[in-house]
């Protein structure tokens, strides 16, 4: 028997809809590998505040009137690491608030991070002589001469709309003696001269000493450029990956709903064909004449007479 048109499109649409490709899935997922970010230690020099505690330690830096040296480094901090952190850098402060640290647990800090530079932040004094001016780069080591002349390098070009002073870098091997990387001591001015101090007092001078040491990073190792291109590379890799997988959850569900209806068409189709088939058997059927049943009982009752 020969099964109708119909029938056979439906079971064709129900193969069509329960077997859609799910590929794409597979093939929208881009590989991509997360760089470590580059680390640089920035210290925020001093720190610390008196207390009722004759045992607490506390370091104001150098102090003029109301203005402390501790209070302006951390700021400087803040707006380096947030320039930094456009440049896809992960910071790390030997301090981020007003406490007291050790030097050494301020090394120890900035040894266990894993930075590639590092700088401490400072202003600079000269008792006696208001007079005395200028920004200075010190370094602990010969093997960071080069990184505190690019440091150096950077703030005279943003510091000198400023009219400040360039002194120069200067070796301070006291400083940071255990130091093996790349180490810088930024004085970018002394809180002692007059001019110099309302300047570091205002939050452009400020920026603008951030600036000039983050010119100086950047110029210093190229390296910090390059893995920031990574970094976008990979960033922008996981952004298309999301876009896969919103892509691959949409198409799963669209299976999901075409297979849900494919199998109700099947169902269908099927007790569709299987009544067809009944009907057809039942109307096909032999039935025994009505009047050869009459006849038959008739001869059933005259045997039984005789």
């Amino acid at each position: 028997m020969r099964l109708p048109r119909l029938p056979v499109v439906l079971a064709a649409g129900v193969v069509l809809l329960t077997s859609m490709p799910t590929a794409r899935a597979a093939a929208a997922e881009p590989s991509f590998v997360m760089p470590s970010p580059y680390v640089i230690a920035i210290d925020p020099g001093h720190g610390g505040s008196a207390t009722n505690d004759p045992t607490q330690l506390w370091d104001p830096g150098v102090v003029v009137g109301n203005v402390m040296e501790k209070d302006i480094t951390l700021d400087l901090a803040f707006r380096l690491r947030a320039l930094l952190a456009k440049e896809r850098v992960k910071v790390v402060l030997t301090r981020t608030g007003d406490e007291y640290v050790e030097i050494s647990e301020r090394w120890n800090r900035v040894h266990a991070s894993g930075a590639r530079l590092f700088v401490s932040l400072h202003v600079n004094a000269f008792n006696g002589d208001p007079a005395i001016n200028g920004a200075t780069i010190f370094y602990p080591k010969p093997d960071s001469l080069s990184f505190a002349q690019a440091i150096n390098a950077g703030l005279a070009q943003t510091l000198k709309r400023y009219q400040i002073a360039d002194d120069g870098v200067a070796a301070k091997p006291e400083l940071w003696v255990r130091s093996d990387v790349p180490t810088a001591t930024v004085e970018p001015g002394y809180l002692t001269n007059p001019r110099e101090a309302g300047l570091l007092s205002q939050g452009d001078f400020r920026d603008a000493i951030a600036m000039g040491v983050l010119q100086g990073m950047l110029a210093a190792d190229p390296q910090i450029e390059q893995v920031k291109l990574q970094i976008i590379h990979a960033e922008a890799a996981a952004a298309a990956q999301h876009q896969a997988e919103v892509g691959t959850t949409a198409d799963a569900a669209r299976t999901a709903t075409a297979t849900r209806w494919g199998l109700i068409l099947g169902a269908i189709v099927v007790l569709w064909v299987v009544m067809r088939i009944a009907i057809r058997r039942q109307a096909g059927a032999p039935h025994l004449p009505q009047y050869r049943r009459r006849g038959y009982r008739r001869r059933r009752a005259v045997s039984r007479r005789s």
